[in-house]
C-alpha cells in the first residue's frame, strides 16, 4: 500500500492509481510531471506518466502531491495518524477519514482496519461518501 501511496501503482489496463510523494517530479528519471498548479499548503497538482517495466506507459494521472520538503516517512506516518481519527464519511463498507497535519489536509480511506488509500486534498473534497450519523 505505501508503494501505490508514494509512487503509483498499476490498476487495470495501463490505468495508473495512487502517486502523492514529492519524489514524483522532472528530476527523477522514472517520471514525466506537468505541475497543473502549487497550493497555499505546499501541496501541488501534477499530471504525470511513467513507463511500466513491461515497456508501456502509464495514461496520465492527475494527483495531488505532498509538500516537496515532506520525507516518504513522514507522508506515511502522517496517514496513519489522520487514519486513526473518528471517520467523517462512509461509502458501503469504506469509512473516510480527514485531518490536517502540519498545515496540510490528508483525507485517508479504510477498508475495516486497513488503509486502502491517503492523498493530500489540495483543498478539494473527496466525492461519494455519505457524512456520518
Amino acid at each position: 500500500m505505501e508503494n501505490k501511496i508514494l509512487y503509483g501503482e498499476r490498476s487495470n489496463g495501463n490505468k495508473l492509481i495512487g502517486g502523492h510523494s514529492p519524489q514524483i517530479n522532472n528530476a527523477n528519471p522514472n517520471y514525466a510531471v506537468e505541475v497543473i498548479s502549487e497550493n497555499a499548503d505546499g501541496t501541488k497538482v501534477v499530471k504525470f506518466t511513467t513507463q511500466y517495466s513491461n515497456g508501456n506507459l502509464a495514461k496520465i494521472k492527475t494527483s495531488t502531491l505532498f509538500p516537496e520538503n515532506w520525507s516518504n516517512k513522514n507522508i506515511i506516518d502522517s496517514i496513519k495518524t489522520v487514519g486513526d481519527t473518528p471517520p467523517i464519511g462512509v461509502r458501503d463498507n469504506l469509512t473516510l477519514h480527514r485531518g490536517i497535519v502540519n498545515g496540510v489536509e490528508i483525507d485517508v480511506i479504510k477498508d475495516g482496519n486497513n488503509v486502502i488509500s491517503g492523498y493530500p486534498t489540495g483543498g478539494k473534497l473527496t466525492p461519494g461518501f455519505n457524512p456520518v450519523k
